[in-house]
Order: structure tokens, then C-alpha cells, then sequence
């Protein structure tokens, strides 16, 4: 075996090397932003093109700087998994209907920003929620506190506090979804004694 052959033995095992260090869900969140970005949820004939080049560039971007793995990862359960995606869905197409009933209302709509605290120790199941609840019309992350597992979400037409109670249940409606959708069972059983503890509370 000659120097040349022994080059491409080199660079054809480091490429896998990089390749194997690509992380779908992480690519897959990223392309979420990417069409964010771009304002490709709407049906335009370039959105495919734009969710192509979007994941593209994802998995480029983490094959030139590899991102430490994901642990536990996630599991993508067969029933619950589509359930999340199509309840997910449905809460785009309520809250843009909601969103442009506020427009046409007079004067500026109200809002209120909520602090939403996880209740699972995943940081795939807390990233997820964000990019889902910046999907949905007229709620936005601002900040995400990582070490407390805190979410704060500005919501359009929350103008007292009891709205803002409702849009922080709906937020945790969303996590719940995420998390029997593609959550571990380690999350699951951290979401069933979180939901437990709340209900010996009420």
C-alpha cells in the first residue's frame, strides 16, 4: 500500500468518523430554526427546497464542529410519536386563527411573559418544547434557564394573570405531549410523579 492509498484510508475513516457524530435530533431542531428564519412554515413552492438545504447545512455545520451526544436520548414511541406531531400541528392552526382574530381587534393586543419550570430532567425534551412552543403563533421563548429548567415565554393575549395560568398549562400540555412522543421512560416515569405530586397539591 502506497502513501496515496494510505492518505484516503486516513481522510475516508475520519469522514465516517464525522459522520457517525451527526445527531439527527439535534440536526432535525435545527432545521426547525433554519425554516424559522427563513418563514418556510408557510405552503410556498421553495419550502421543500429550504427544509432540504436547512438540514444540509445542519448536518455540515455538526460534522465541522461535533456537539457532545445527546444522553439519555429519546425514543420515538409509535402511537404517542404521531400524536404529538398532529396535536402540535392543530395548536399552529388554532393559534393562527387566535392571533389574527387579535389583530383585527383595536388598539394592541396584550401579552404577558410566563416562567414555566420543566418537569423532567431532559434537556432534549426542554429544547424540543421551546422549538414547538416558537412554532406556535403568538408565543415565543425569551429566555431558557437551563440550570433551573426554566422556560420564560412571552404569550400574545394573555392580559391577566389568569390567562397566563392557562398559557402556562398549555405549555405544559405541550411537554407532556413531547415527552410520551419521544421521550425515554426515564422522562415518562419523571413526568408520571410530576404529575402525581400535583395532584395530591390540588
Amino acid at each position: 500500500m502506497n502513501a496515496l492509498q494510505i492518505k484516503k484510508k486516513i481522510g475516508a475513516r475520519a469522514l465516517r468518523s464525522r459522520i457517525g457524530k451527526v445527531q439527527i435530533p439535534v440536526a432535525l431542531g435545527m432545521t426547525v430554526v433554519w425554516m424559522l428564519l427563513f418563514d418556510a412554515f408557510r405552503l410556498r413552492p421553495e419550502t421543500l427546497g429550504i427544509a432540504v438545504l436547512g438540514f444540509g447545512v445542519s448536518v455540515l455545520i455538526m460534522m465541522v464542529f461535533p456537539l457532545p451526544p445527546i444522553v439519555p436520548g429519546f425514543r420515538f414511541w409509535p402511537l404517542r410519536g404521531p400524536y404529538m406531531v398532529l396535536y402540535i400541528l392543530g395548536q399552529m392552526f388554532v393559534a393562527s386563527l387566535q392571533v389574527s382574530s387579535w389583530v383585527l381587534r383595536p388598539g394592541p393586543p396584550k401579552s404577558s411573559v410566563v416562567a414555566v419550570r420543566m418537569r423532567t430532567e431532559s434537556d432534549l425534551i426542554m429544547v424540543c418544547v421551546a422549538i414547538a412552543t416558537s412554532i406556535i403563533p403568538g408565543s415565543v421563548i425569551v429566555e431558557a434557564s437551563q440550570p433551573e429548567r426554566i422556560l420564560y415565554v412571552h404569550v400574545l393575549g394573555a392580559q391577566n394573570e389568569e390567562e397566563a395560568v392557562e398559557a402556562k398549562k398549555g405549555i405544559y400540555v405541550l411537554e407532556e405531549r413531547i415527552a410520551r412522543g419521544i421521550g425515554t421512560r426515564e422522562n415518562i416515569a419523571e413526568l408520571e410523579a410530576a404529575l402525581a405530586t400535583e395532584r395530591r397539591n390540588t
